[in-house]
């Protein structure tokens, strides 16, 4: 004796079939939503770390600009000592349109020659980031200038 079936149950195989599609469909497209918003994030994080560090940049070349101006004076009137004397660090912080540089000069003597360093850090005004650059120099060949 064969049993026929009807076709209601195909129905319902196919509601079932149906609703697993939409759930699968519905996990994917939750996963990429999240995968977005978090490129999306990194996105922005890069982008201001980028903003941050020319902040920083920036500072680091105005400090020089102002130790190299005027012929000069200020490197050689503060910086150009023995290298048994010990210099105070200069620090200042300037204000650009996007962010912020902190910035200090001090000097270190390698070998029996003083170096300058200048390190600023740049933060941008909109983010939390934060970005250091370092720029040495020999006090007596300013022009060869080493960033780290």
């Amino acid at each position: 004796m064969k049993i026929h079936r009807s076709p209601l149950d195909k129905r319902g195989f196919t509601l079932l079939f149906a609703m697993a599609v939409l759930l699968i469909m519905s996990i994917l497209s939750v996963a990429i939503f999240a995968l977005f918003t978090s490129n999306i994030a990194n996105e922005k994080m890069q982008a201001d770390a980028i903003r941050a560090h020319y902040v920083a940049q920036s500072g680091a070349d105005v400090a020089l600009g102002a130790l190299l101006q005027d012929n000069r004076s200020l490197l050689t009137n503060y910086f150009d000592k023995a290298a048994n004397v010990s210099i105070t660090p200069l620090t200042s912080s300037i204000t650009l349109d996007t962010g912020t540089a902190d910035i200090v000069v001090s000097s270190y003597i390698d070998g029996t020659e003083r170096w300058i360093l200048i390190t600023s850090t740049g933060s941008l005004s909109s983010s939390t980031v934060t970005q250091v650059s370092k720029l040495s120099f020999n006090i007596k060949y300013p022009q060869i200038k080493k960033w780290e």
